[in-house]
């Protein structure tokens, strides 16, 4: 190959160079511009905050963007400063379903669905006017909807 050849190649390259970073930069600017990104990451929803003994609460459940996974629950608080954390219910494992809160007598209720190394687990936690958690284990959800007063059937999502 003559000198001229490997200009040639060389500005072909580079034009080639060009066109890919230009594609990559009007793909992202799409992507963004429709609400998106081009490697998206986890998604969060928070439930609407409902108050109870002073304290602002929500619900907030976690997708995974970037495979198809189950998703993931937690309970959390909000300070009077507006800081949030997450409830310490003690309920191991990795929550899969959140029903509640369900209110009694001064307990706030919720039913809980666990999974722990493959294994599904179902439980109530309440907690009372001090700010005590009790936590119970259930052999089924059966028990665990009889348990918070409500129905399987309530509780299933509605099909397609």
């Amino acid at each position: 190959m003559s000198s001229s050849s490997y200009v040639q190649l060389v500005l072909g390259l580079r034009s080639l160079a060009i066109k890919i970073v230009v594609f990559v930069v009007l793909a992202a600017a799409f992507a963004w511009f429709i609400g998106g990104s081009l490697f998206p990451g986890s998604q969060v929803v928070n439930s609407p905050e409902f108050e109870w003994q002073g304290s602002k609460w929500h619900a907030q459940v976690t997708g995974n963007g970037r495979a198809p996974a189950p998703v993931q629950w937690c309970l959390v608080r909000i300070d009077e400063h507006g800081d949030e954390t997450v409830a310490d219910l003690s309920v191991a494992g990795t929550w899969r379903n959140l029903q509640g809160p369900h209110f009694q007598t001064g307990v706030m209720m919720f039913g809980i669905q666990s999974e722990q190394k493959g294994l599904q687990t179902w439980w109530t936690a309440q907690i009372d006017s001090q700010g005590r958690v009790a936590t119970h284990q259930w052999n089924n959800p059966n028990e665990l909807f009889t348990a918070l007063g409500t129905s399987t059937t309530a509780a299933a999502p509605a099909s397609p």
